[in-house]
């Protein structure tokens, strides 16, 4: 009966090159995670509240602010209507990073957008 030991050692050298290469891949691979992005050393995260934007990131380099009517259907046919705070961040980091723009509604973030490079 053929040993299958034998067989497996041979193809060691390979498995172990693909598995260092799949850690050097996560552990060099941006720091981006859905609706989110990094801020010098810290992680900002769709949910998160401004004040604790804030803190990570510092003063972004422009704020926008509006008011949307939001309607919402309470029972069948009945609808409440409320007025929702909208603020719009501009986050330029220089020449070398994508500028990102951060939406907050009601002091939360809801989405991060990536623009160009920045200036």
């Amino acid at each position: 009966m053929p040993c299958r030991i034998g067989r497996s050692r041979r193809h060691w050298p390979a498995i172990a090159v693909r598995a260092l290469l799949g850690a050097t891949l996560v552990a060099t691979a941006p720091a981006h995670a859905a609706g989110g992005f990094r801020c010098g050393n810290r992680l900002v995260h769709e949910g998160d509240r401004i004040d604790e934007v804030f803190r990570r990131c510092g003063e972004p380099t422009f704020r926008s602010f509006s008011i949307e009517a939001v309607s919402i259907e309470t029972a069948p046919g009945i609808f409440v209507t409320r007025q929702v705070q909208v603020e719009t961040w501009t986050v330029n980091r220089g020449p070398r990073e994508f500028i990102r723009y951060l939406t907050f509604r009601d002091g939360r973030l809801v989405r991060v957008d990536e623009g160009d490079y920045g200036y």
